[in-house]
C-alpha cells in the first residue's frame, strides 16, 4: 500500500497524486491513500475532497482501491465522502485524537453527543495514554495537553 498527498507545492498546477495513482497498480501497489492536502499547506486549510473524488475516479479505472483521508471528524463528514461509491473508505487521523468517539459514530452510522462523564473518562484515559506514548517529560505533557485541548 502507499499513501500520497496531493503533492508537495500549494499550486493545483503541481499536484502529482493523479499521476501517481494512475500507475501504482501496475508498480504493485495493492491499495492507497490519499490525503487531501499538500506537505505545504498542512493543516492551514480544509482537505480538498473535489480532488480526492477525481482521484478516486483514476484509480478505479486501474483497479486500485482508494482511501480518502483529511477531516474526517464526524459520522456525517464520512458518510458525505463515501457518497460516490468511487472511495474503498476514509482513514481517519487526527479526527481520531481530537474526538476519539469518531470511529463508533461511523461504526453506529449515528452522531454520538457523549455526556459530560463520559467525555471526563476519556479524557483521563487519554492523558494516562498519552503520558505513557509520550512520555511524562515537557515534551510529552506538552503534546498530550496539545491534543487535550483540541477536544475541549
Amino acid at each position: 500500500t502507499i499513501k500520497v498527498r496531493m503533492g508537495y507545492d500549494d499550486d493545483p498546477a503541481k499536484y502529482v497524486a493523479h499521476d501517481v495513482l494512475k500507475d501504482a497498480r501496475a508498480w504493485g501497489a495493492a491499495a492507497a491513500t490519499l490525503h487531501g492536502r499538500t506537505r505545504a499547506q498542512r493543516y492551514s486549510r480544509l482537505a480538498d475532497w473535489r480532488y480526492i473524488r477525481g482521484c478516486a475516479s483514476t484509480a478505479a479505472s486501474s483497479g486500485l482501491p482508494l482511501v480518502g483521508n483529511g477531516d474526517v471528524f464526524s459520522f456525517k463528514d464520512y458518510e458525505r465522502h463515501m457518497r460516490g461509491g468511487q472511495l474503498a473508505t476514509c482513514m481517519i487521523g487526527r479526527g481520531a485524537l481530537i474526538k476519539p468517539w469518531v470511529l463508533t459514530e461511523i461504526k453506529e452510522r449515528r452522531v454520538w453527543d457523549i455526556a459530560a462523564s463520559e467525555r471526563l473518562s476519556i479524557f483521563g484515559d487519554f492523558a494516562r495514554h498519552g503520558l505513557e506514548h509520550w512520555g511524562a517529560d515537557t515534551r510529552g505533557v506538552e503534546t498530550t495537553r496539545r491534543f487535550l485541548m483540541e477536544w475541549m
